[in-house]
């Protein structure tokens, strides 16, 4: 299966290309912002060095969130287009799910800093077993929810939030990830259940952003 995989979720631009476990494209750059001017480049830098057509793709695998709200709607957006102008299957890819999948460890706790005193977190199986759905909250509730839900076993935690679980219990060690491979995205897209629909973001909170004030003149035409 040829598989392209797309994150733009947090704070890198990233795309793959495999076929089944060979990479034939791997192009990655970190970013605060500006996902939108990078993700098609990119993508067609990808394709030109896996010698791979758009048309010739089997999936894309794109992460649906949580993360950057800006961030998640590009590569989705960019994702859709491409399966509605050449009618490849887009699988939606959790980041949580994405930053576990490499770590390899039995319990995997994802946990990506939500800011505003907040983190994302999960909990999955050696096999990628959904152990606990993504979730919103503060630290140390997280980790009292992973405490209960580990019973005692060693687990392992990865991602940016991953020091802001503390103190951590005796058996548990943070894996060093931090970031989503676009690797990781396409081999969990190859892997999953043919889609059904176009994938829909996964958004645990309200955005950051909040609606400016009325302007001076709102309303002054009567409309």
């Amino acid at each position: 299966m040829l598989v392209m995989g797309l994150d733009t979720a947090l704070k890198r631009c990233s795309v793959a290309i495999l076929r089944g476990d060979q990479v034939l494209a791997d192009e990655s750059v970190g970013l605060e912002r500006g996902h939108a001017e990078y993700l098609a480049p990119m993508a067609a830098a990808a394709l030109a060095k896996a010698g791979v057509a758009v048309r010739d793709l089997d999936r894309v695998g794109v992460v649906i969130g949580p993360g950057g709200f800006t961030g998640v709607r590009v590569a989705l957006s960019f994702a859709r287009g491409l399966g509605v102008g050449t009618g490849v299957a887009v699988v939606g890819v959790t980041s949580l799910a994405a930053l576990a999948a490499p770590v390899g460890a039995p319990l995997v706790a994802p946990v990506i800093d939500a800011r505003r005193g907040q983190v994302y977190a999960g909990l999955y199986g050696e096999d990628g077993e959904v152990l606990m759905p993504p979730f919103v909250t503060d630290p140390e509730e997280a980790l009292k929810r992973l405490k209960e839900k580990a019973v005692g076993a060693p687990l392992a935690l990865a991602g940016s939030g991953a020091a802001l679980i503390e103190p951590m219990p005796p058996g548990w060690a943070v894996s060093g990830a931090e970031d989503i491979d676009a690797k990781a995205v396409a081999r969990l897209a190859a892997a999953a259940p043919a889609p059904e629909g176009p994938p829909a973001p996964l958004y645990l909170r309200a955005p950051d952003a909040k609606p400016g004030r009325p302007g001076l003149f709102k309303g002054a035409s009567g409309a």
